[in-house]
């Protein structure tokens, strides 16, 4: 036997399968890469101010009406107009040939209402209501907003409500998540992601890609306006884009659990389950990690429809993962844009903060979603019912306050006093 022959056919065989393994060509450290590894290219960056530049921002009051009847029908039971079926349609006729007619996008194919008090107006000649009943209808509209916010972050059946309602206790190292705290650089990858079942708004549109990465950038850079000093936080974004087979499930385990749609879209983008746990978004995070030179990595699925954002617990993996749907839908049938808010509060999730909300956690609750020494530590004093909570993007629409509660969470917490913030304190 060949023994040089043999030899050069293992090197070639090992060599072949060190190719498939997404990792980082530690040569390769220019501006220019554009691989993470062999199989796998590099997330696409952007200047911001080109971005800026061609966003059109969309204000948290802005919702969307594709269907004027239903929306009407809905606040004509709810305050009381006193208005028969055939007033509603008839009045939605009128405007539609008048006012409305501001509001119509064309492309879109779809009303656009920047102005509430605006559009308040235009009901009361259109529909004949008072100047009282408007200016109640304003009022209420933002009131209901508010709670379908609420509703549309809270957990239901996610990786998150099961780990909360857990009588379990996490304790979870840093080495154990991709982004154990809000310190040092911060890496956000958005993944646009597109299903070959697609939902009834389509594909990603390039200017919707813009908006949501915008928004994105705008809402994790919240994080590094506010924080503390020591932390020495730095924030970026990168983006994908990846098609996966099926259709959006939603907030359960097709999507995020071993075989979920997450799982496919890291392994479409050519990453590899290079450590054999059955999961290749934990490769994925590792591998950006490393390639970005980053503190820590979260991986943004951003879906192209009308579904609620959610953070995946810890419990699932070693990759800190969020889905956020470009649009949201209301009780009244208004439709309302994802905006940076929602980047920032999935954002802080998986850093390791609690909801601050009524009706999700509690005064004194430890948070299963911090790291350790995080967690052991601190204690959710922010929540809604506490005797004294401020206002913070962990508890309101619109807001992009972090709580001193959720600053502990996430890291920037001094337990101990002694200068050295909990997450490089030997001994907090």
């Amino acid at each position: 036997m060949n023994i040089h022959k043999t030899v050069f056919v293992l090197l070639a065989l090992l060599l072949a399968g060190m190719a498939i393994v997404p990792m980082v060509n530690a040569a390769d450290t220019s501006d220019k890469a554009n691989m993470v590894g062999v199989t796998v290219p590099a997330p696409e960056s952007v200047d911001f101010s080109e971005l800026k530049a061609r966003h059109t921002e969309h204000s948290e009051e802005a919702f969307i009406l594709t269907d004027p009847v239903t929306f009407l029908t809905f606040w004509n039971n709810k305050l009381e107009w006193g208005l028969s079926q055939q007033q509603i349609e008839t009045g939605v006729k009128k405007m539609e040939a008048g006012d409305l007619k501001k509001y119509w996008d064309d492309s879109e194919k779809y009303y656009e209402i920047n102005n509430p008090e605006e559009f308040s107006r235009d009901l009361q000649r259109g529909l004949g209501i008072t100047s009282e009943q408007a200016a109640i209808f304003v009022k209420a509209q933002k009131e209901q907003t508010r709670l379908d916010y609420q509703n549309y972050q809270a957990p239901s059946q996610s990786a998150l409500s099961s780990l909360q309602k857990s009588s379990m206790v996490l304790t979870a190292s840093p080495s154990t998540q991709s982004a154990p705290s809000a310190t040092g650089y911060l890496y956000t990858v958005l993944i646009f992601t597109d299903f070959q079942i697609p939902s009834e708004e389509g594909a990603w549109r390039d200017s919707h890609k813009e908006d949501a990465w915008y928004d994105a950038w705008m809402g994790t850079n919240q994080i590094e306006s506010q924080a503390d000093s020591r932390a020495g936080v730095d924030n970026s974004v990168g983006t994908y884009s990846v098609t996966v087979s099926g259709q959006n499930t939603g907030d359960n385990s097709n999507a995020w659990g071993s075989s979920g749609w997450m799982e496919r879209a890291a392994q479409n983008l050519g990453y590899t389950d290079s450590n054999s746990d059955g999961r290749y978004t934990d490769d994925m995070a590792r591998a950006l990690k490393s390639y970005q030179g980053a503190d820590s990595v979260m991986l943004m699925f951003a879906t192209h429809d009308i579904t609620r954002s959610y953070a995946v617990g810890p419990d699932q993996g070693y990759a800190d993962k969020a889905a956020i749907g470009y649009w949201w839908m209301g009780s009244d049938s208004a439709v309302h844009f994802a905006t940076q808010y929602h980047y920032e509060h999935e954002a802080l999730h998986l850093y390791g903060a609690l909801d601050e909300y009524e009706g999700q956690s509690y005064c004194g609750q430890a948070s299963s979603l911090a790291v350790d020494p995080m967690q052991q530590f601190y204690t959710n004093t922010n929540n809604f019912n506490c005797s004294v909570s401020t206002t913070s993007v962990m508890r309101d629409l619109g807001q992009t306050v972090i709580s001193l509660s959720t600053k502990r969470f996430i890291g920037w917490g001094d337990h101990d006093n002694d200068g050295t913030l909990d997450p490089f304190d030997s001994s907090p």
